[in-house]
């Protein structure tokens, strides 16, 4: 007999903007972890139009609600800049990191 293992796969809101104070929210299921817990906390997409989901939002507090943007940004597959929106409008504008 096998045991499986069974992803708690809980929506993410994240908020995108263009600072206008326009905003629309958008909904996916976790699929990526980012934390490290063996539970997904984030939600795996693509915004360089590569094709390839490389980059990710974050709900790095649990609440549901996206509040990190993690980038890969030269295209090598690692999350390394870290963004926040601070604001609320959805333009990810605050980096955190590095």
């Amino acid at each position: 007999m096998s045991a499986s293992v069974e992803l708690d796969m809980t929506d993410i809101d994240y908020v995108f903007g263009t600072g206008d104070g326009t905003a629309h929210t958008w909904s996916a299921p976790a699929d990526l972890d980012l934390s490290g817990t063996g539970v997904p906390d984030a939600v795996r997409l693509d915004f360089d139009g590569s094709g390839h989901p490389d980059d990710a939002l974050w709900d790095s507090d649990g609440d549901g609600l996206a509040d990190v943007a993690a980038l890969d940004l030269d295209g090598d597959g690692v999350l390394d800049h870290y963004f926040t929106d601070p604001s609320g409008l959805g333009t990810w504008d605050e980096q955190i990191w590095p």
